[in-house]
C-alpha cells in the first residue's frame, strides 16, 4: 500500500534501509539510496555486488524483507510490477528480451500499453509520431524476427521509453548495441532527461558512465559504498573502489599474501579496459598485463608473468625504466609524456602513467598504464611543420613582391643599356647581368610558389608515363654522374590529378636531391603502386637513393625553406624541397622522408588517385 509523503526534498525516487535477501545469502544490506528527478544515475559494481538485484527491486520484481521505498511523494513497504509500471518505472532486463518475435516493432510497443483492439493504422501511427519525436528511423512495420540481436535490443529498450516512464532503468543493455544504435540511444536518454525523466544506468562500462552519468554510486557486497557527482571520481579510483573479485588464474598459489589482496580486484574489468595496463607487485614484477596491452604488443605470458620490470623495460628502455623507478620510489601517481618505448620490437611513443596500490597504509604495487601516442605524434609533428612552413610562407610571398618591383625596374634598365650601347664588351656585360638577374628571378619564382595555395590548372596526369618522359631527360647527366636509376612502374596505369608542371618540379626535386646526396655515384630506386588509406585510393610514390642520408634528428627538417647541411658534403637542399612540399600539400597529399638503416634515405609521397586503372 502507498501513503502520501510531501516531496520537500526534490527526490523522485529513495531508498531507506532496505534490506533484500536470497534466503541465507544477503543480497542488498541496508541500502539508503537517492536519485533526483532528470537525472542519469549509474550503478557500478563487481558481479555478484548486488546491482541488478537494486534494479529489479525498484521495479517490483523482488520484495524487500526491510526497508521503504519512496517514489514521486509515495512511500511504499514493497512494489510489484502492475505498480511499478503504473507509477511510472520502467525496466530493460540484461539476460531477457520481451519482445514476440512474430509480432512487428509498432505492435510489440503498442499491445502492453493501448486497448487490444485499437486498429492496426492507429498503432502504427501512434509509434511513428514516437519515433519521429526521437529521430528513430526504424521501420514500424517490419517483424522483429527480420531484425539482428542489437536492433532488437534497441527495440526493447524503444519498448519501455514508449510509455513516458518517469523512470527507466537499464540493467547492463547498453553493451548490447553496436555504435549506431548506441548513439541513437544516447540521444533518446539525453531527450529523456531534458523531458524530466531519470535513468538508473547499471553498467560495467567505465566510458558510459563518463559520457553520460550525472552522479555514481558505487556499490559492494550488498552496501553502497560510495555516491558522488562523477566529475568527482577519477576513473581509476572508480575501478579501484568498484571492482574487487577473487582472481582465478591458475599461479594464483605463487603470489605473495600481500599482493594476493590486490589480485581480488575484478580482473574481469581491468583485463578489457581498453588501455595498455600493467601491474607489478611491490618487488617489482609484473604480475598481471591486461588483454588490451597483451593483444597490442603481441605478448605472451611467459614474457611477463613474475618477470622483473627490469627484466621486461631492458635494452633501449632504460630511461623508460628509471623514470619508472623514480615514481615507485616517490609512492605518488606520477605521469610521463612522448616516452620511446620498445616492447616485443614493436617502437611505439608513449604517455606512461603510475598509480601506487595500497591496502590501508600498506603499499602493495602499482599500476603502469602506457598510453600509446604515436601516430598522435606523428600528426603534431606534421601540424609543426605546417605551422612553421605556413609561416615562412607569408613571408616568402611579401619577400617576393618586394623583390620583383626592383627587379622590374633593373629588367626595363638593362633592355635600355642593351640597345643603346655600340661597344661588344659592355653588350656582353649586359648579357651576363641579365642572365644573373633571371637567376635571381627563378629564387623569387620559387619563394611565391612556396607560398602560394591557389590551385593551379589542374589535367590527369599518368604517374608512370609522367616518371619515365622526365628519366628520359635526365639519363645522360645521371650516367655522367655514374648514378644508375632504376624504376618499378605499378602494373597498371594509375592516375592523379594535379598540375603537370607541378608535379614534374616535385619529381625532378627529388631527383636533383638524390644527386647531389651522391657526389661519387650510387642508386636511386623509384617505385609506384596503389594503396588503400582510410577508404580511398592513393598513388605512393617511393623515392630511395644510396647516398649519405639527412644528419639530422629529425629528417623531416628538410622540408622547411632554405634548409641545408654540409656536414662533410656539398649538399644543399634550398628551396626545393619546400616547394615540393607545398605542392603535393595543396593536392590533399602527403610527403614524408626517412634515412635507411644502412644507407641513404626514402622519400614517400601519398597523393588521391584519380579515375580508375
Amino acid at each position: 500500500m502507498a501513503s502520501q509523503s510531501p516531496n520537500s526534498s526534490g527526490e523522485l525516487l529513495a531508498l531507506r534501509n532496505i534490506t533484500l535477501d536470497y534466503g541465507e545469502f544477503r543480497a542488498l544490506n541496508r541500502i539508503h539510496f537517492n536519485l533526483a528527478p532528470s537525472e542519469i544515475h549509474a550503478i557500478v559494481g563487481e558481479h555478484g555486488a548486488g546491482k541488478s538485484s537494486l534494479g529489479m527491486l525498484i521495479s517490483g520484481i523482488l520484495k524487500p524483507q526491510s526497508g521503504q521505498i519512496l517514489f514521486d511523494g509515495h512511500t511504499y513497504r514493497t512494489l510489484t510490477l502492475k505498480t511499478a509500471s503504473k507509477i511510472g518505472i520502467e525496466m530493460v532486463h540484461q539476460h531477457s528480451l520481451s519482445l514476440n518475435q512474430y509480432f512487428s516493432v509498432a505492435e510489440n510497443l503498442s499491445l502492453p500499453n493501448m486497448p487490444l483492439f485499437t486498429g492496426h493504422k492507429k498503432n502504427i501511427h501512434a509509434v511513428q509520431s514516437f519515433f519521429s519525436h526521437y529521430d528513430v528511423t526504424l521501420d514500424p512495420s517490419v517483424l522483429v524476427e527480420q531484425l539482428n540481436a542489437s536492433d532488437q535490443v534497441f527495440v526493447e529498450i524503444l519498448k519501455h521509453v514508449y510509455p513516458q516512464p518517469k523512470l527507466l532503468i537499464l540493467d547492463e543493455t547498453l553493451e548490447k548495441l553496436t555504435a549506431p544504435a548506441f548513439n541513437k540511444i544516447v540521444h533518446i536518454l539525453t531527450l529523456l532527461k531534458r523531458e524530466g525523466a531519470s535513468i538508473l544506468l547499471i553498467t560495467h562500462r567505465i566510458d558510459d558512465i563518463y559520457n553520460l552519468a550525472d552522479r555514481v554510486s558505487i556499490i559492494k557486497n550488498g552496501e553502497i559504498l560510495l555516491t558522488d557527482e562523477v566529475k568527482n571520481i577519477d576513473k581509476l579510483n572508480l575501478i579501484k573502489m568498484a571492482y574487487i573479485q577473487i582472481s582465478t588464474e591458475q599461479h594464483i598459489n605463487h603470489l605473495n599474501t600481500e599482493f594476493y589482496q590486490f589480485l581480488k580486484y575484478n580482473e574481469a574489468i581491468l583485463r578489457n579496459l581498453p588501455v595498455n595496463l600493467i601491474v607489478a607487485d611491490n618487488e617489482r614484477r609484473i604480475k598481471m598485463v591486461n588483454n588490451y596491452c597483451k593483444q597490442y604488443f603481441h605478448l605472451q605470458e611467459h614474457l611477463y608473468f613474475n618477470v622483473p620490470l627490469e627484466q621486461f623495460f631492458s635494452g633501449n628502455n632504460a630511461g623508460t625504466l628509471a623514470l619508472l623507478n623514480t615514481a615507485f620510489s616517490s609512492e605518488q601517481e606520477k605521469a610521463f609524456y612522448q616516452i620511446p618505448l620498445v616492447i616485443n620490437t614493436l617502437q611505439t611513443v608513449n604517455n606512461i602513467k603510475t598509480f601506487p596500490i595500497y591496502d590501508g597504509t600498506f603499499l602493495l604495487g602499482h599500476i603502469i598504464i602506457i598510453e600509446d601516442i604515436t601516430e598522435y605524434d606523428q600528426l603534431q609533428k606534421q601540424v609543426m611543420l605546417s605551422e612553421k612552413l605556413a609561416s615562412v610562407g607569408l613571408l616568402a610571398a611579401g619577400v617576393a613582391h618586394e623583390i620583383n618591383n626592383p627587379l622590374e625596374i633593373i629588367y626595363n634598365s638593362l633592355d635600355f643599356l642593351k640597345y643603346h650601347i655600340h661597344s661588344k664588351p659592355l653588350e656582353e656585360a649586359v648579357d651576363d647581368i641579365q642572365e644573373e638577374m633571371s637567376s635571381i628571378a627563378n629564387i623569387v619564382s620559387n619563394l611565391h610558389s612556396f607560398s602560394d595555395q591557389k590551385q593551379s590548372m589542374n589535367e590527369e596526369i599518368h604517374v608512370n608515363e609522367a616518371i619515365r618522359s622526365i628519366l628520359n631527360l635526365i639519363q645522360y647527366n645521371a650516367k655522367y654522374r655514374h648514378i644508375t636509376i632504376r624504376f618499378e612502374p605499378y602494373k597498371h596505369e594509375i592516375c592523379i590529378r594535379a598540375n603537370k608542371s607541378e608535379m614534374k618540379q616535385v619529381i625532378l626535386n627529388l631527383l636533383k636531391n638524390s644527386f647531389e646526396a651522391m657526389p661519387s655515384g650510387g642508386d636511386i630506386f623509384i617505385k609506384t603502386m596503389l594503396m588503400t588509406k582510410n577508404g580511398s585510393d592513393f598513388v605512393q610514390l617511393t623515392f630511395q637513393d644510396t647516398g649519405t642520408g639527412i644528419c639530422d634528428k629529425n629528417p623531416n627538417n628538410v622540408f622547411l625553406p632554405f634548409y641545408s647541411t654540409k656536414k662533410g658534403q656539398e649538399s644543399n637542399f634550398g628551396l626545393g624541397l619546400s616547394v615540393s612540399y607545398g605542392i603535393i600539400k595543396k593536392y590533399n597529399g602527403t610527403i614524408s622522408v626517412e634515412n635507411i638503416e644502412n644507407s641513404g634515405c626514402q622519400f614517400i609521397i601519398h597523393i588521391p588517385q584519380s579515375g580508375k586503372r
